[in-house]
């Protein structure tokens, strides 16, 4: 099972630094190139960064940078493969298709959570974010990504548990 959903708003401190650094590099244009991307401004938040490539017509989107921690969490490196490739379930790959048409339309960034079932079975949730960038200035044509990981709070149940 996987789930994504589009928010509006995160509490992650990584993904609105990430945000922070997005919006400065802006500096009047409706968003960022590629190049205005220094990963030595990023180095902290490497591990949990992609950039994406962007092709429009046919939308295809390849994964030109998985961070460490990224990979981790999907349990396999994608780093140079295209989304429609990657071997995830369809209805996880249809959601990734959905989120970046939409980048691709308003050309503004998403921000979402994200729930899964790890391998060991149990839930995980993670905030993510995904930051347009533009080679002209106006055609989104990559794409900044962070992904960030959720602790779970105890259920009423888990504490009764635990209390015992």
């Amino acid at each position: 099972m996987h789930r994504l959903d589009i928010t509006g708003s995160v509490a992650s401190d990584r993904i609105n630094r990430i945000f922070g650094y997005w919006k400065d590099q802006c500096r009047a244009r409706p968003m960022p190139a590629k190049r205005d991307i220094d990963p030595a401004a990023l180095k902290p938040l490497l591990p949990y960064l992609m950039i994406s490539e962007i092709h429009s017509a046919p939308l295809r989107v390849r994964y030109r940078l998985v961070g460490t921690e990224a990979v981790r969490m999907a349990r396999s490196d994608y780093t140079g493969h295209w989304l429609h490739e990657s071997g995830w379930a369809g209805d996880e790959i249809a959601s990734y298709v959905q989120q970046y048409s939409l980048l691709l339309e308003t050309r503004r960034p998403l921000l979402g959570t994200g729930h899964l079932i790890r391998g060991d079975g149990k839930e995980a949730v993670f905030e993510w974010g995904k930051f347009p960038l533009s080679d002209d200035g106006e055609t989104v044509t990559h794409c900044l990504g962070i992904e960030d990981v959720i602790p779970l709070r105890p259920t009423y149940t888990q504490r009764e548990t635990a209390a015992r």
